[in-house]
């Protein structure tokens, strides 16, 4: 297992210092705005989302419809790991600010919140208690700094710099959270 982060011993299951309690309370979906392309410039986030259907056109059409959300598939740009939102939450407070580039996507409608990774990471994947997504799933997804739904939202949306999330730091994370017994 390699090393999560200068700061953190995820194997120990320690840290050199406290992690912030805003990696916890900053997993909360955020605030959207309506963009109007006419006048402004798409976001970043949102052309590189968009970038991962086969008819990215379509993309931009969906999230303007009455709806404000496409069907983007999993696996071309990115793999997608799946978990119920609480354990999401155990994971950022063990992590701290390892996870604050991370994109994550929620339907708290159904509890569960999905963490971009490579492509690549859900045929390997195999953690109890969570889902891999790959080739043949697709996610509803709002736009990037637009619309608000009661579907799915962002909690950290993709940007200009966006990271997919590490498969072994998260999978560390995940089995520090179980082997503690924190398992949400």
């Amino acid at each position: 297992m390699s090393s999560v982060h200068a700061s953190v011993d995820i194997r120990a299951g320690k840290h050199d210092h406290q992690p912030p309690r805003v990696a916890c309370t900053g997993l909360r979906p955020l605030p959207y705005r309506r963009m109007t392309m006419h006048h402004d410039k798409p976001h970043p986030g949102a052309v590189w989302i968009a970038a991962a259907h086969p008819d990215p056109d379509q993309v931009w059409e969906e999230w303007r419809s009455l709806l404000a959300v496409a069907l983007i598939p999993a696996g071309t740009d990115w793999d997608a790991v799946s978990m119920r939102y609480r354990r999401m939450v155990a994971v950022a407070e063990t992590l701290g600010p390892v996870c604050d580039n991370w994109v994550v996507l929620s339907d708290l409608r159904i509890d569960r919140v999905y963490v971009l990774v490579p492509t690549g990471t859900a045929a390997q994947w195999s953690e109890p208690g969570t889902d891999a997504l790959s080739e043949s799933d697709w996610l509803v997804v709002p736009e990037p700094g637009g619309t608000a739904t009661s579907r799915a939202a962002w909690i950290r949306e993709p940007t200009a710099t966006t990271e997919l999330a590490d498969p072994d730091t998260l999978l560390a994370a995940l089995r520090v959270i179980a082997d503690n017994g924190k398992q949400p």
